[in-house]
């Protein structure tokens, strides 16, 4: 099995309800991929409840059954939709795969 996880940090965050509003929209693009993306093994939506200054926001933890699999997600058009509807926050992301 492949897992990806990515990390959001959002930048410019003007409050608390700045943050969840940015953290719902990714949200709400990037969990329906579960059910749209047959590849998709599983997949999990992971809002930050305790802020340190090395915490993220949030984090998409999805798996896969091979590196195929992953690649097919990553240049799936849904997936590149929900990227691309997302672009409007500013963020830092940090990204790690591996296989377990």
């Amino acid at each position: 099995m492949i897992r990806h996880i990515i990390m959001f940090k959002f930048k410019n965050v003007k409050n608390d309800e700045d943050r969840l509003q940015k953290t719902n929209k990714i949200k709400s693009f990037f969990l329906p991929l579960r059910n749209i993306i047959n590849v998709v093994e599983s997949y999990e939506v992971a809002i930050n409840e305790r802020k340190t200054e090395f915490s993220y926001d949030v984090a998409l933890i999805s798996e896969f059954n091979t590196w195929n699999d992953l690649e097919t997600y990553i240049n799936h058009p849904e997936h590149k939709k929900a990227i691309d509807n997302c672009k409007d926050i500013e963020k830092e992301k940090a990204v790690i795969d591996y296989e377990f």
